[in-house]
């Protein structure tokens, strides 16, 4: 089966019909459905994206994220010995600029032989090892 790890990027541009990748994140989530079998969404770009939306759009939008992404995804949650090995990656890495939210979707990607769907590479692109899906636009 192969899985998909969502980045906060495309779930805040799906949100936002302001957002530049608001299209690109429309007809992606249309596509997911025939190529994944399993879309994960790690617990920490759920709270990062909840928290945007709640400041940003409205409560009401944040709540509804909140839904569709506890019924439409897996959630992963982090036990301690996940967040031990997403702490050694920053650490082992400290020319690496990304946010510990960016660790865990590397650390979920790996940890399920998953792809990731992002839209600023910027944070992932210091890791060769990653493998990208991105929408037929």
């Amino acid at each position: 089966m192969q899985r998909l790890v969502l980045d906060s990027d495309p779930l805040i541009g799906l949100l936002s019909k302001k957002d530049q990748y608001h299209q690109e994140a429309k007809q992606g989530f249309r596509q997911i459905p025939a190529t994944f079998g399993e879309v994960l969404t790690p617990l920490p770009i759920l709270f990062e994206v909840y928290k945007f939306v709640s400041r940003y759009q409205s409560p009401d939008s944040s709540r509804t994220l909140l839904g569709v992404i506890q019924t439409e995804t897996v959630i992963i949650s982090l036990a301690n010995e996940d967040f031990a090995a997403i702490s050694d990656l920053v650490l082992n890495t400290p020319k690496w600029q990304g946010s510990l939210e960016d660790a865990s979707v590397i650390f979920t990607a790996q940890q399920y032989q998953a792809q990731i769907w992002t839209i600023d590479y910027q944070d992932f692109g210091f890791f060769s090892n990653l493998e990208f899906w991105n929408p037929s636009i």
